[in-house]
């Protein structure tokens, strides 16, 4: 058994599919073979996909000077809430005000989206939100209240998806035709705007504010990336071959941008080769950290792209599993999420750093793949800014991780536990909420009704 706590932080991002929460751990751990921990506050991290933010806050945690992109402003409204936010935080006050908010005329929200996806009440609230925002000069608090008014959208539908197609029926009380294992939430969303649960939610946004610096890009990575300064970078683009964000989150978009977005070239079939062109851009970075599933692409293919580049890389593939309850038998046979982690050896930044810091036999060529499976992306334990902790293991419980294949590209033993894992994710948040649940973005399974989520 481990000792199993959740960063109160965390319950500050939304539940956002394709978070990569659990795999922070791991994503800062192979940081940290790299460039010693204490140099960390000196030097810029990028996070070239924001999403929905776990691991630019965890790196603002760490002491990263933290630069965040992204296009879609589901993503930007996290970052100026939470991630570039060290000061701002929502009051009782504001949660009053919003509710007092006169609701005459009606706004966009009830005009347009009540009775189909949101009840009266949460329309009316989301409007008052989202005016309210409009009008506020501070930039922070704004995306605060424009986050709070997500929040409330996402806690009044089942799993978190907000769409058409039952909202009604629980305006109308026809309550025997909703599905029994959703009826929590459609009755939960006539308690969402109470006083005594906004604040709650509030306060559970208030815990991912903190002192740190950070600065939120809306621009294409592609566009972007010669220009952004930074030490390290971690890519975590959408998943080729996989559902779209745009799709479902088509009506997130609609009330933050008024229109749906474009799909990703990312998502498409032939997504993977646009990495080509992410890393050309970044030849400047030293340090890249890639996340990605196996859907289409494989992991010798992704260290070929770093190769080609003149990076020495290490590539972890991880087993693991969303939602195995519901989870066919080959998914959860196959599903891997591979991270690949590519070097440039000359540079100034990393000659402190020695071969076998990283996992090298003295004498390795450029180009030769450390090859792990990782059964556990925890790692040793992270000294975080304020309250950051990890779980720990007990001692008489050997860790599975870092389980080193042979040098070469055979193929990669699977391991029996995978990052979806109870006991891989840091757990027990202040308010109860669960943030981004899922650590792959190529997840097709029907999610599961989280009631402790907010």
């Amino acid at each position: 058994m481990r000792t199993r706590r959740k960063l109160s932080m965390w319950s500050a991002l939304p539940p956002y599919l394709g978070g990569k929460r659990r795999l922070c751990p791991l994503i800062f751990r192979e940081i940290d073979r790299l460039v010693p921990r204490r140099r960390w506050p000196e030097i810029t991290f990028l996070d070239a996909f924001l999403g929905g933010g776990s691991v630019s806050l965890y790196a603002k945690a760490q002491g990263f000077r933290v630069v965040a992109t992204d296009i879609a402003t589901r993503a930007i409204t996290v970052g100026e809430a939470v991630i570039a936010n060290s000061r701002v935080r929502l009051t009782r006050e504001d949660v009053l005000r919003l509710l007092a908010r006169p609701a005459d005329p009606p706004g966009r929200v009830e005009t347009q989206f009540v009775p189909s996806v949101f009840t009266k009440n949460v329309g009316r609230f989301m409007d008052a939100a989202f005016e309210t925002a409009d009008q506020t000069g501070d930039v922070a608090k704004a995306a605060l209240l424009r986050l709070l008014a997500i929040r409330v959208a996402l806690l009044a539908h089942p799993m978190s998806q907000v769409r058409a197609g039952t909202a009604h029926r629980a305006s109308t009380g026809e309550w025997e035709s909703i599905t029994e294992s959703c009826l929590y939430h459609y009755t939960e969303a006539f308690r969402l705007t109470t006083p005594a649960r906004l604040w709650e939610i509030a306060q559970q946004l208030n815990a991912g504010v903190f002192q740190g610096e950070a600065t939120i890009v809306q621009r294409s990575v592609l566009e972007a990336l010669p220009e952004i300064e930074a030490d390290v970078a971690y890519f975590d683009p959408p998943y080729p071959g996989v559902m779209s964000y745009e799709k479902e989150y088509r009506v997130i978009d609609q009330l933050l941008e008024g229109t749906a977005r474009p799909t990703s070239p990312f998502t498409a079939k032939d997504g993977a080769s646009l990495l080509d062109g992410l890393f050309e851009r970044a030849t400047h970075i030293p340090v890249w950290i890639l996340s990605l599933g196996n859907e289409v692409v494989t992991i010798e293919e992704l260290e070929a792209k770093m190769v080609k580049l003149g990076r020495q890389t290490k590539a972890i593939a991880i087993k693991y599993q969303h939602l195995p309850a519901v989870s066919t038998a080959e998914k959860k046979r196959e599903n891997r999420e591979f991270v690949v982690v590519g070097w440039a050896p000359e540079a100034p930044l990393l000659r402190e750093a020695s071969g076998s810091a990283l996992g090298l036999a003295d004498g390795d060529a450029l180009g030769v793949v450390a090859r792990h499976v990782d059964s556990d992306p925890g790692g040793p334990e992270p000294t975080a800014v304020g309250a950051l902790a990890r779980d720990r293991r007990q001692q008489s419980q050997p860790a599975a991780a870092d389980q080193v294949a042979p040098f070469g590209r055979q193929a990669i033993p699977p391991v029996e536990a995978g990052v979806d894992d109870p006991d891989a994710v840091l757990v027990e948040a202040a308010m109860g909420g669960d943030g981004e649940r899922f650590v792959g973005h190529g997840s097709t399974v029907a999610r599961t009704p989280d009631r402790s989520q907010g």
